[in-house]
C-alpha cells in the first residue's frame, strides 16, 4: 500500500482522484482549506466534493501557506499529489497577492520542507495548466509554426478576435504540444508555470522524481456550478438549469480541448504508478479542439 497526500483534495479532480485511489488500496490524506469559492460557508451541508471523501480519508482542514500543518500532513506518505492552488485566469489579474501566496508561496513551503525536514516522500506530481500555453500554437503561411502573443484590445474593441503574428493575420491553429512555447497570458498561467519549473527543477536534487501534468479544461459530473472560475461548461450548466440565456462574447469561435474527468483521473493514476512517467511533463487532453458556438 503506499499513502499519497493530495493538496488540494476536496477540489473536484482532488476528490475524483482519492476516491479511485481509494479503490486501488492506496491510502490517503487531504490538505484542503475548503475555499467557500467552492465549497460554500457550509461544506458540511453544500459541498457534495468534501462530503465524498470527508469520511474516507484522512483529512486535514488548512491551507499550504501554514508551513507546519503541511509538515504534518506530509508525514509518512510517500506520494504528494500537489493541486492546492488558486485558480481561474480572470480572477487572477486582480487578487494578485493571493494567488502568488498560494500557488507560488504555497510550493516553495512545500519544497522547502522537502529539502530541509525529515519524510519519505519519493514522488511529486503537481497540477500544471494549459494556460501555461498563453495563446498557444498556429502556422504561418509566412513564418511557420508561431505563437501569437495577447490580443490587443483595440482589435477586440474593433471586432476582429483571431490572434496575429507580426503582419500575418490568417493564422491556422495548431495542437499545443508539450514542446510548445510557454508564454502564458495571465497570471495564474504564471503562477502554475513557476509551480511546475519549482518542482521539475528542486526535485530531482533532493532525491525526488517529479511529474507535471499539464491539465487541459477539466470537466464532468460534480464540478461546481457555483464557482464562476471553473471553466465555460459549469457556467453553461448552471445557466440552463436556472433558465437562463446563455451570453457569448467574441464570435464563439474560441475554441479549448475538453477532456472528461475520469480520463484525467486515469492519467494521473498511471503517473503516479509507472516509473516511466518520472522527470516528465505531461498535457492531459482529449486531443480535439471544441468551439464555444459547438457547445451551445
Amino acid at each position: 500500500m503506499s499513502k499519497v497526500l493530495i493538496t488540494g483534495g476536496a477540489g473536484f479532480i482532488g476528490s475524483n482522484l482519492a476516491l479511485y485511489l481509494l479503490k486501488q488500496g492506496f491510502e490517503i490524506t487531504v490538505l484542503d482549506s475548503l475555499s467557500h469559492q467552492i465549497h460554500t460557508p457550509n461544506p458540511e451541508l453544500y459541498s457534495p466534493l468534501y462530503n465524498s471523501i470527508k469520511d474516507k480519508v484522512n483529512f486535514i482542514m488548512g491551507s499550504v501557506e501554514d508551513k507546519e500543518l503541511l509538515y504534518k500532513a506530509i508525514g509518512q506518505n510517500d506520494i504528494i499529489i500537489h493541486y492546492a492552488a488558486e485558480t481561474g485566469t480572470g480572477q487572477s489579474m486582480y487578487e494578485i497577492n493571493k494567488y502568488n501566496d498560494v500557488n507560488i508561496g504555497g510550493t516553495a513551503n512545500l519544497l522547502d520542507l522537502l529539502t530541509n525536514r525529515v519524510h519519505n516522500v519519493k514522488k511529486v506530481v503537481v497540477a500544471s495548466s494549459r494556460s501555461i500555453y498563453g495563446e498557444g500554437k498556429y502556422f504561418s503561411k509566412i513564418y511557420g509554426n508561431v505563437y501569437p502573443e495577447a490580443r490587443l484590445k483595440t482589435d477586440l474593441d474593433a471586432g476582429f478576435f483571431e490572434p496575429t503574428y507580426k503582419d500575418d493575420n490568417d493564422l491556422t491553429l495548431l495542437a499545443t504540444d508539450e514542446d510548445s512555447k510557454i508564454h502564458p497570458s495571465s497570471f495564474y498561467g504564471i503562477t502554475k508555470q513557476v509551480q511546475e519549473q519549482m518542482i521539475m527543477t528542486l526535485c530531482p536534487n533532493i532525491g525526488i522524481s517529479p511529474i507535471a501534468l499539464r491539465y487541459q479544461n477539466v470537466y464532468g459530473p460534480g464540478q461546481s456550478l457555483s464557482n464562476p472560475y471553473t471553466g465555460i461548461l459549469s457556467i453553461f450548466s448552471n445557466l440552463i438549469l436556472n433558465n437562463k440565456a446563455i451570453n457569448i462574447f467574441e464570435d464563439g469561435n474560441e475554441s479549448r480541448d475538453f477532456v472528461f474527468i475520469s480520463d484525467v483521473v486515469e492519467a494521473t493514476f498511471q503517473s503516479i504508478v509507472n516509473e516511466h512517467a518520472n522527470n516528465h511533463i505531461f498535457n492531459v487532453g482529449f486531443g480535439t479542439n471544441t468551439s464555444v458556438l459547438e457547445i451551445t
